[in-house]
């Protein structure tokens, strides 16, 4: 009974705590942006394209799968994404993974309701609750088959790998053009100068504010002796809020006087000069077939 109550206590003590987490999770944050920082420095495909041409080409994909209604069309598009990832020198399991754990989690939850009957009629393929009768509730009537529906599930699919592609274009953009140069791209493509300061901003920011928060768990851990409650541990997260609250408004004060000393005058600075080559102008015309393309196959299968 004690070897087995020390192996317990041993386990018990081996377990992460609250602040280790939540440490470990915010240095997880940091180290991405980090990484897909030398992930822009890379010789890929993506970086080595103009970044107005590259945002250019990434919204006309994004408005061209908003014009696909067939999955398997979407299927291949996402596949051709990865494709561009690859050659592009992005990971591949980390690019999957910040695409499809976030898109599922958000998405699905929203297009559940669609593949019911009640709320998109069709072809059932799966009957779930059969009445004799239809049931009204307040304006609603409720149909007296309850099913999954081709229809619902087609058109759930669709939504989700339009969502996908979407996610992962953005995605690829911003891991394969530096910050400073996406934000002078933005400018210079005519996104107004009040809405890039924002972004300049919140980028700044978040990693700022996301530093400090470790800054402040780290010296919690180091005074704190033995184990604290789940009270303690709220406790200290209230504290934290509003002590992170005001440290904000106080380096707030000093960032812009940091960068109004070093001659920001609102619009994004970068040493580097944006020059159209050859090879942009071959790479833009290449996704605009790359468009036709898939619109292309959508109505194809449509005719079919």
């Amino acid at each position: 009974m004690c070897q087995k109550s020390l192996k317990f206590k041993l386990k018990k003590s081996k377990k992460s705590t609250f602040l280790e987490k939540t440490i470990n999770e915010l240095n997880n944050v940091i180290k991405e942006e980090f990484i897909a920082g030398k992930i822009a420095s890379r010789h890929g495909l993506l970086q080595n394209l103009d970044p107005r041409i590259n945002i250019i080409a990434t919204l006309l994909l994004i408005i061209t799968a908003n014009f696909i209604h067939q999955p398997l069309v979407l299927l291949f598009f996402n596949f051709w994404i990865i494709w561009l990832a690859k050659v592009s020198l992005v990971p591949i399991r980390s690019f999957l993974k910040r695409v499809w754990l976030i898109v599922p989690l958000f998405t699905v939850v929203m297009v559940i309701p669609t593949i019911f009957s009640p709320f998109l009629p069709g072809e059932p393929l799966l009957i779930l609750f059969q009445f004799s009768h239809p049931i009204q509730i307040l304006f609603w009537q409720i149909p007296p088959i309850i099913s999954i529906t081709k229809q619902g599930v087609m058109a759930a699919v669709v939504l989700v790998l339009r969502v996908g592609i979407c996610v992962s274009l953005s995605l690829l953009l911003t891991l394969t053009t530096k910050w400073s140069q996406l934000l002078k791209a933005l400018n210079k493509i005519g996104i107004p100068t009040v809405f890039i300061t924002i972004l300049e901003m919140a980028h700044r920011y978040i990693y700022l504010l996301l530093q400090t928060t470790v800054d402040m768990f780290i010296a919690k851990k180091s005074r704190t002796v033995g184990q604290t409650t789940t009270g303690e541990q709220r406790q200290f997260i209230s504290n934290s809020m509003s002590i992170l609250l005001g440290k904000t408004y106080f380096i707030s004060n000093e960032v812009y006087s940091a960068m109004t000393s070093r001659g920001y005058n609102g619009k994004a600075l970068t040493l580097a000069e944006f020059k159209l080559k050859l090879f942009d102008w071959l790479w833009l015309g290449f996704i605009i077939i790359v468009c036709l393309f898939f619109i292309g196959g959508d109505y194809l299968f449509v005719w079919k």
